[in-house]
C-alpha cells in the first residue's frame, strides 16, 4: 500500500514538473512576443518623430535658402565671412528631443540628362570611375530612350530590348521626367544610380555617390553653375581638363565666381571656346533636398527627398515639385 502510494506521488510529481516546464516556456514565449511587439511600438514611435523633426529640418533650410536669396548679393558680401552651411551643402540642427540634418544640392550645379550630349554622359561616368564598357551601354541606351525613334544604337535598347524582360516595357521615346527613370533603361543599375560603400586604402569606409547625385531634370540648359558643381560634373564639360576642374573647384570654395569670365582672369588655365558656352553663375532656384530626422540617441533614423523651387518674389514663397517619403535610409 505504501509503495502505490509512491509510486502515485512520483507520477505526481513527474506532471508537475511538466506542467511547470510548459507553463515556463508559455511565459517566456509570451514574455518575447511582449518585448518584441514593445520594440516594434517604440520602432513605429521613433520613425513617426523622426518625420516630423526631418520635416522641421526642411522647413528651417527653405527659410534659410529663401533668406539668402532675399538678402543682396552686395550685402552678402558685407556680413561675417563664416562658412555657410547652406554654401557647404549641408544643414544640421535640432527640433525638439530630436536631430535633423539635411544635405543640399542645387539643382543648377547638375546635368540635365535631356540635354546631356553623349560626350557629356560618358565623361560624367569616366569621372566617376565607371567601366568604360558600362558607360559605352548607359550612355547609348539612356540616348535611345528619350529620342524619339525605335533605332537602336550599338550599344544601346530599344522595344525589342526590353520587351524580353520580366515584366516587358517599352523604351519611352521621349524626354526623361524624373530622374529616378534612369533605372528602367539598360545598363543602369542601382548601384551606379544611388552609389555604393567602399573600403578606402586606410580601411575607411567611404560612400561614392552614383549617377543620381549629378543629372537632373529641373533645370532648363545644359549650362551649370561652377560655384556649386562638383568635380565629376566639372570634368563632364567637353573639353575641360581634370586639372583645371579640380582648379575651379578650389577657387571657389574660397571665393565664389560672380561672373564666368572671372574663372579666365583668376584661374592659372586657359580654357577653349567650346568650354565657356557650358559655364554659367545662374541659379535655378531649385534644390533638392533631403532631410534624415531622428530622435536623439535613437538608431531609428526617417529620411525625406524633395525637390523645391523657390521664388521670393510670389506669395507662395516656394513650392515643392517632387516628394518621396519613402527614401531608403
Amino acid at each position: 500500500m505504501i509503495r502505490a502510494q509512491d509510486d502515485n506521488s512520483g507520477v505526481i510529481l513527474i506532471a508537475l514538473l511538466w506542467i511547470l516546464t510548459a507553463i515556463s516556456v508559455i511565459a517566456l514565449s509570451f514574455s518575447r512576443e511582449s518585448f518584441v511587439e514593445v520594440a516594434a511600438a517604440r520602432n513605429a514611435l521613433d520613425l513617426s518623430e523622426g518625420y516630423y523633426i526631418a520635416r522641421a529640418g526642411m522647413a528651417y533650410t527653405i527659410y534659410q535658402l529663401l533668406d539668402k536669396r532675399s538678402t543682396p548679393q552686395l550685402k552678402q558680401l558685407e556680413l561675417p565671412q563664416a562658412p555657410d552651411p547652406i554654401e557647404l551643402g549641408r544643414v544640421a540642427g535640432t527640433f525638439g528631443d530630436g536631430e535633423y540634418d539635411v544635405d543640399v544640392q542645387d539643382e543648377s550645379a547638375k546635368i540635365n540628362v535631356n540635354f546631356a550630349t553623349d560626350e557629356q554622359l560618358r565623361n560624367l561616368m569616366l569621372a566617376l570611375g565607371i567601366e568604360q564598357r558600362d558607360a559605352d551601354i548607359m550612355v547609348d541606351s539612356i540616348m535611345d530612350w528619350k529620342d524619339a525613334d525605335n533605332l537602336h544604337r550599338a550599344n544601346g535598347g530599344e522595344d525589342e530590348f526590353y520587351q524580353a524582360l520580366n515584366p516587358p516595357y517599352k523604351a519611352k521615346n521621349s524626354k526623361i521626367d524624373t530622374v529616378e527613370e534612369l533605372l528602367l533603361i539598360r545598363g543602369v543599375t542601382k548601384q551606379y544610380y544611388y552609389g555604393f560603400s567602399e573600403k578606402t586604402t586606410e580601411g575607411a569606409i567611404a560612400y561614392r555617390y552614383g549617377l543620381s547625385r549629378y543629372l537632373t531634370v529641373y533645370s532648363n540648359s545644359n549650362r551649370i553653375n561652377v560655384n556649386y558643381a562638383s568635380v565629376p560634373v566639372l570634368m563632364s564639360i567637353p573639353g575641360m581638363p581634370p586639372q583645371v576642374a579640380q582648379m575651379i573647384y578650389e577657387r571657389r570654395r574660397v571665393k565664389p565666381f560672380q561672373t564666368v569670365e572671372e574663372i579666365t582672369k583668376d584661374v592659372a588655365a586657359t580654357l577653349t571656346a567650346s568650354v565657356m558656352p557650358f559655364l554659367s553663375t545662374d541659379h535655378t532656384g531649385i534644390y533638392t533636398l533631403t532631410a534624415l530626422g531622428r530622435r536623439m540617441g535613437s538608431k531609428v533614423q526617417r529620411v525625406i527627398r524633395a525637390v523645391v523651387s523657390l521664388d521670393p518674389r510670389e506669395s507662395a514663397r516656394y513650392k515643392f515639385i517632387y516628394w518621396n517619403e519613402n527614401v531608403a535610409n
